[in-house]
């Protein structure tokens, strides 16, 4: 609900913006074409090809499960958590995607793909500073 507040108040802004700052001369310039994306609002100037990008603050992490030979697991149920836990489900490609607010977050497995475990005794895992990729790899169950 914030993220589509914060977004219509953004347009509404621009919008706004955009209507007060032309004159009858170059009113043709100022056609503009607001379109609202999953994480950012972009604001093309369909005149002159330009385009501005507003960022919402958010961040792109990704977690990539792999068995011990580097193939991508499907199926894992990965965590991010904080102060409260954003689950995902990692794909054909072994990865989850997470769309957070930058910050330090604890990794876990919600669900292990069956017939896999842990590869060491860690069960939790952190991205490294400035790092918003991370590879977790996992080993067949004995």
């Amino acid at each position: 609900m914030k993220k589509l507040l914060v977004s219509i108040l953004t347009i509404c802004t621009l919008t706004a913006l955009c209507a007060c700052g032309g004159t009858e001369e170059n009113n043709d310039a100022q056609d503009t074409q607001v379109v609202v994306e999953d994480t950012q609002v972009v604001v093309a100037d369909t005149q002159e090809g330009e385009t501005e990008v507003v960022d919402d603050g958010k961040v792109n992490y990704s977690v990539k499960v792999v068995d011990e030979a580097g193939n991508p697991i499907a199926g894992a149920m990965v965590q991010m958590c904080k102060e409260s836990c954003f689950p995902s489900v990692t794909g054909e490609d072994g990865v989850a995607k997470f769309s957070l607010a930058e910050d330090d977050y604890k990794v876990s497995f919600l669900t292990l793909p069956a017939g896999y475990t842990y590869s060491g005794d860690a069960q939790e895992f952190y991205f490294e500073a400035g790092a918003v990729e991370l590879t977790i790899t996992l080993k067949p169950e004995a």
